[in-house]
């Protein structure tokens, strides 16, 4: 059931692309730590999406048009993640900070379960872990360091340029 709803959300987000509907995506989330150290469970599949505000009802039509049933929500002025749609398995968060929209242009083209897939690379992936900062999140960070995947020098640059907490301080071990 998850691989066919990754599936739909991938056939739909790009042909979004490619219409010029969305500016690209990027998978985020357990799928896309997976990518880069050993799997582990997740029981929904996470995107990050660059599209502008005009656009957000056509993307979830799109989605509901696919057999997907999407949701926009939106949250509050302090709300970590302002704008999100929910399509059953599928967490689709809309990029609205710089790092996120950064995340989206620096992602890898990675062959996730026999799909070529934008993924977050392990520097941004770990930018927009220790933004959310929840316990699987940390558990994910250290995933990935310990991969040894991690252009060190640069996810060095990129939490002093987004005011994250260095990794290697959190986690005990150097950057």
């Amino acid at each position: 059931m998850l691989l066919q709803k990754l599936n739909q959300a991938l056939d739909v987000l790009t042909a979004l692309r490619d219409d010029g509907y969305i500016n690209g995506f990027t998978l985020i989330g357990g799928l896309a730590v997976s990518a880069w150290s050993p799997p582990r469970a997740t029981m929904d599949v996470d995107f990050l999406v660059l599209v502008e505000s005009t656009n957000l009802n056509h993307l979830v039509k799109s989605l509901c048009d696919a057999g997907l049933n999407a949701e926009l929500r939106r949250g509050g002025y302090d709300d970590p993640v302002p704008c999100l749609i929910r399509a059953d398995f599928l967490d689709i968060i809309v990029a609205t900070k710089k790092y996120e929209a950064e995340a989206i242009e620096q992602s890898v083209i990675v062959d996730v379960l026999g799909r070529d897939i934008p993924v977050a690379s392990p520097e941004y992936l770990i930018i927009l872990k220790l933004k959310a900062g929840g316990p699987r999140d940390i558990l994910d960070v250290q995933e990935i360091l310990a991969a040894n995947l991690v252009d060190r020098a640069l996810l060095a640059e990129l939490t002093a340029r987004y005011g994250v907490v260095n990794p290697g301080t959190r986690l005990g071990e150097q950057v």
